[in-house]
């Protein structure tokens, strides 16, 4: 926090809404004046269309189609991504509207390419879905009657006719994806065409707003910000982004900024504009505010302090006639953040772990582990991902996660406004890919000439928000050049060539032109640095001495934390379950379906082997009969037990490693679902939360006791404190159980203490008798006044399968209003009482709500756990809506 550190401050802004004394003509189906249809290349298809939408909610709202995730409809309804389509839009305007000196048609976004008439004109068209469209449409205006003509191209023929072009690596995406070819010569959702984690929905379709835009002068389009922070005092310096639609045109007028800040404040600066706009009839203004430290306070991530937001309204004032005003509302943020890249040796010495690099982001001037995990679009049709109520849901659970960050993959797209704000409300840091996944990518001349237009546009929208955190060129495309994934060994300095000419002659300039601010990593996973000073494209780029890594083994013991290599920073790592029957059946009611082994499952399951390393995990520590007429139905719940234990014993390796290897950051993949399908998912598509996001909940807990059983069986005992204050003179409590009893055949207690913000191995612990190892486990817990809550953790010390003693349990629910107040919402007490050990106890309830705490291992004879009822209900209600499961060692 002081002048020296190489820190630049971030003022982060969320575009609300705009103001103008101008006129704009809403395109979009809420405007009753504007009438859509859409209709095939024959004709044999008209329906009415949605603008913001798609062609497959279209066709799903007319009953063309029915619910697409459904069943197999991803493959039934191919035949749509393989027609034509063209949107068609009439609507009237009036004489005022012919007045104006500009006339533009303005699309925020196309999917994807299409040939565009205006009353019959053609005005041009489009290849970019990211890509915000701007049409001069002036001279085609007429009073009465107008028509917009969208005519889409079938994107799979759009990307394999630009293949046949300019062919690049891979041909096709693995057959078990039933997926569809050449996604990335299209600058368009790569998981459109299918990911192992998704079907393949290949839309067409205005899934943003549409508009025309009517004015005489100019209008902010975009606002950027940029803060440094002194001893006393915030230097803001904003750069508005002028439109005037007339190229090289004269802009003059009175730009000025009013920022709201604490007890009801407001600071104000103004200054005279008169600017030549450019070619595109562009231009930047800048003004300069200077704001008292004391008169605002920090932002923080989520964890880790508040959220202060505050009003900034820039206003510009053309010089002209009419005197039109354009006005951005925005809300911005007070953070420093700097991705830390130093030698090692600095906190190490001359150890291994003091070789090469630090990777960590330090925040406000404090190094923060980032807690979190990977946001893959919110829904697989993208004009439905930007749902407020899914955003909600998803980030709010992030957020009671514990989580810091989140990492929006590059197979997705840029996150709506919304996504955004919200992220600045609750705290959520994102590291931001470029849309760039799993391929080689063009480097023709249309490709990066689009590419450059999408990156200048994107990160003027984004650079404005607090929860940015870092830009990365894209998802492992330099690990995957360089580990031959697509067979391109032989033209190896071809593909490096447009490697480089892609992620650094093109798109780094850019975001260090726009946003000089913050940190831009080539490629996920890098080396950082280092893969910079290698030419990009590291010897090997999951070096743990640098960078970032992704780490996948389905094969090992996954329960194991002796498997799991070290790394600066895990910006990608899981292991996959199935969605409940409860999520399943909103997909099929076909009882034939639910068997491992149906052709319904195989179509659900795109990861190579996917389900056979499912298999394998449950195998290695779960007892589950192949002939139990519940098979199906346990290795269901089963995956989700393995799921969360391997997720939890991954995570609290590297949390733990913040000690002796410096590791910063945990993202584990992947955060929600497209659909109802086996994936790498926490929470199932519909929000419903797998065992994973409640472990979730705990291993990122602020203070966490983490043992971690050692290959000669004794436990290295962790204690990780993610506050910003020491904890001196705790305890850590040891409870020895026998399978057979709640009651500890022994517990002792030992002295811990550790620093702010840091992990620290308190010793290593041998508890019971190693030839008795089948009979006990262990439970820790932390006694220390100053820490209101900590999970207790658990060590097993040979696989489930194996213990002796486990009995089935004699469970009794009761349900009790509670007392508590959350929110004003309905909160009840679930209380559990058992003769026996209890293993990831799973309570599932029939009344809409949730509960707060899931997976249970349950080692005394009363627990508690709350339920939030979203509806009216009684308590009597509750308990008779309760069911059970939990694992059982036969």
């Amino acid at each position: 926090m002081t002048s020296r550190m190489q820190v630049l401050c971030f003022v982060t802004i969320i575009v609300i809404q705009i103001i103008q004394c101008t006129c704009t003509f809403d395109l979009s189906s809420s405007n009753k004046d504007v009438v859509w249809t859409v209709e095939n290349e024959n004709k044999s298809i008209t329906v009415p269309g949605t603008v913001p939408g798609g062609i497959y909610t279209d066709l799903q709202n007319a009953n063309i189609i029915t619910d697409v995730l459904e069943g197999f409809n991803d493959v039934l309804t191919r035949w749509v991504a393989y027609d034509s389509w063209t949107y068609t839009s009439k609507f009237k305007l009036k004489p005022k509207h012919l007045k104006y000196a500009i006339s533009n048609l303005v699309l925020e976004g196309v999917d994807t390419v299409a040939f565009l008439e205006f009353n019959g004109n053609p005005i041009g068209w489009t290849n970019n879905m990211f890509v915000r469209y701007v049409f001069d449409i002036r001279q085609y205006l007429k009073v009465g009657e107008n028509e917009l003509v969208l005519n889409f191209v079938s994107p799979v023929e759009a990307a394999k006719a630009r293949s046949d072009k300019h062919f690049t690596a891979p041909n096709c995406v693995p057959s078990v994806y039933n997926g569809e070819c050449h996604v990335n010569q299209l600058r368009k959702m790569q998981a459109s065409f299918s990911w192992d984690w998704g079907p393949a929905f290949p839309s067409v379709g205005l899934w943003k707003n549409a508009s025309i835009e009517f004015h005489n002068g100019a209008l902010i389009r975009n606002v950027r910000t940029f803060t440094e922070k002194s001893e006393s005092h915030w230097s803001l310096r904003i750069i508005a982004s002028l439109e005037s639609g007339l190229p090289r045109s004269e802009i003059k007028g009175y730009l000025s900024a009013t920022l709201s800040v604490n007890a009801h404040q407001s600071l104000t600066v103004g200054r005279m504009l008169d600017v030549q706009a450019g070619e595109d009839g562009a231009a930047e203004a800048k003004i300069n505010m200077t704001i008292s430290a004391n008169v605002v306070s920090l932002w923080w991530p989520n964890g880790f302090g508040e959220q202060p937001l505050y009003d900034l309204n820039i206003f510009f004032s053309n010089d002209a006639e009419n005197g039109e005003m354009s006005h951005k509302l925005l809300k911005i943020g007070f953070r420093t953040i700097e991705l830390v890249e130093n030698d090692a040796y600095t906190i190490f010495g001359n150890k291994t772990a003091g070789q090469g690099l630090t990777f960590y982001f330090k925040v406000n001037g404090y190094p923060i582990f980032m807690k979190g995990s990977n946001w893959i679009p919110a829904n697989i049709l993208p004009e439905l991902g930007s749902d407020k109520n899914t955003v909600d849901n998803l980030l709010l659970a992030a957020r009671d996660a514990h989580m810091a960050m989140l990492r929006v993959w590059g197979g997705g797209v840029y996150e709506s406004d919304y996504f955004y704000q919200k992220c600045d409300e609750l705290g959520i840091l994102i590291w931001q890919d470029f849309l760039f996944a799993c391929s080689m990518y063009p480097a023709d001349k249309d490709f990066l000439e689009s590419v450059k237009t999408e990156v200048e546009q994107q990160v003027k929208r984004l650079q404005y928000h607090p929860s940015i955190a870092v830009w990365a060129g894209n998802n492992e495309n330099e690990v995957a050049l360089r580990g031959n994934w697509y067979m391109t060994q032989t033209q190896f300095e071809r593909y490096k060539q447009e490697y480089v000419k892609l992620y650094v002659d093109t798109i780094k300039p850019i975001v260090e032109s726009y946003d000089p601010s913050r940190r831009y990593l080539v490629s996920s996973p890098s080396n950082g640095k280092k893969s910079e000073e290698d030419g990009y494209i590291a010897q090997n780029p999951y070096d743990p001495h640098y960078g970032d890594t992704h780490y996948y083994n389905y094969l090992a013991d996954n329960w194991d934390a002796n498997i799991y290599p070290q790394t600066r920073f895990a910006s990608e790592y899981g292991f996959q379950s199935f969605p409940s029957l409860k999520t399943m059946r909103t997909a099929t009611n076909n009882t034939e379906d639910f068997s491992l082994y149906s052709k319904y499952s195989k179509h659900r399951q795109h990861s190579p082997n996917g389900n056979t390393n499912i298999r394998i995990q449950i195998k290695k520590h779960l007892k589950l009969d192949s002939d139990d007429k519940k098979y199906f139905e346990k290795f269901v719940f089963y995956s989700q037990i393995t799921q969360a234990m391997a997720m939890k014993t991954e995570t609290e390796f590297y949390r733990q490693s913040q000690a002796d290897w410096y590791t910063m950051g945990a993202l584990y993949w992947q955060l929600n679902d497209v659909w109802q399908a086996p994936s790498w998912s926490g929470i199932e598509y519909g929000g419903k939360w797998k065992m994973l996001h409640y472990f979730a909940k705990r291993f990122f807990a602020p203070v966490l006791i983490s043992p971690r059983l050692t290959l000669t069986g004794d436990v290295d005992v962790y204690l990780i404190n993610d506050r910003f204050v020491p904890i001196i003179d705790a305890n850590i409590i040891v409870d020895v159980f026998n399978w057979t009893s709640l009651t500890p055949v022994s517990t002792k207690s030992y002295p811990a203490n550790v620093n702010p913000l840091s992990s620290k191995k308190q010793g290593s612990i041998v508890i019971w008798d190693k030839d008795k190892k089948d009979e006990l486990f262990l439970r820790f817990s932390l006694e220390y006044d100053c820490v209101k809550s900590s999970p207790e953790n658990y060590i097993f010390p040979v696989a489930l399968k194996s213990v002796k003693g486990l009995g089935k349990p004699n469970i009794q629910i009761h349900v009790t209003k509670s007392s508590k107040d959350l929110n004003n919402e309905m909160l009840y007490e679930v209380t559990i009482t058992t003769d026996s050990v209890i293993l990831f106890l799973w309570l599932e309830s029939d009344i809409h709500g949730h509960f707060i705490d899931n997976g249970l291992i349950v080692a005394q004879p009363s627990t508690q756990v709350d339920f939030l009822a979203k509806v009216s209900t009684n308590a009597e209600e509750i308990k008779r809506g309760i069911t059970y499961q939990y694992y059982i060692n036969t």
